[in-house]
């Protein structure tokens, strides 16, 4: 695992898109919305961007989460990857077009709050014939860490210390 020593910026960035108060703080993360702080965001993803390319991933795969688009925009253009959008279908992991034949993916999200969408991550590249070989968060959280091997290279910007994700 991967976990950057957060800065100063970092926190500031975090806290104008709205998911956290200040280092000093344990941390409830409540989802980031780069779509307030398009320049934080930017910040935000090209960091990530950084982390994850050592992994040479072949596409960026985010969950179904709005405000995650942004984000997994900014670190698929940085990368020059494509960006899938995967979802719920009826309890059925379904995904945008343009997933590459047997692809590493890499799961991008603001945090991980529900283990089963990193499962559902790994389920789908392998459905491929792929492999979800890492997870890029801005917070590292404790459903992240539960996740275990399945999230494949975790790299966060920032750790919580929470031990209740909430919901989301």
């Amino acid at each position: 695992m991967t976990v950057t020593n957060a800065s100063s910026r970092t926190w500031e960035l975090l806290g104008r898109g709205g998911s956290a108060a200040n280092e000093h703080a344990a941390i409830r993360p409540t989802k980031y919305n780069g779509l307030a702080d398009p320049h934080g965001a930017e910040e935000l993803g090209r960091g990530l961007a950084e982390g994850i390319r050592a992994l040479a991933p072949a596409a960026i795969v985010i969950w179904e989460d709005p405000e995650d688009v942004a984000l997994g925009l900014i670190v698929g253009r940085e990368l020059s990857l494509p960006v899938i959008r995967a979802y719920d279908a009826d309890g059925l992991v379904g995904h945008s077009a343009g997933l590459p034949a047997a692809p590493r993916v890499v799961l991008v999200a603001d945090a991980i709050r529900d283990g089963r969408v990193v499962r559902a991550a790994q389920a789908l590249a392998e459905q491929q014939g792929g492999a979800l070989i890492g997870t890029a968060v801005l917070i590292e959280t404790p459903s992240l860490r539960e996740s275990g091997a399945a999230a494949g290279t975790v790299i966060a910007l920032v750790q919580s210390a929470d031990d209740a994700d909430g919901a989301a």
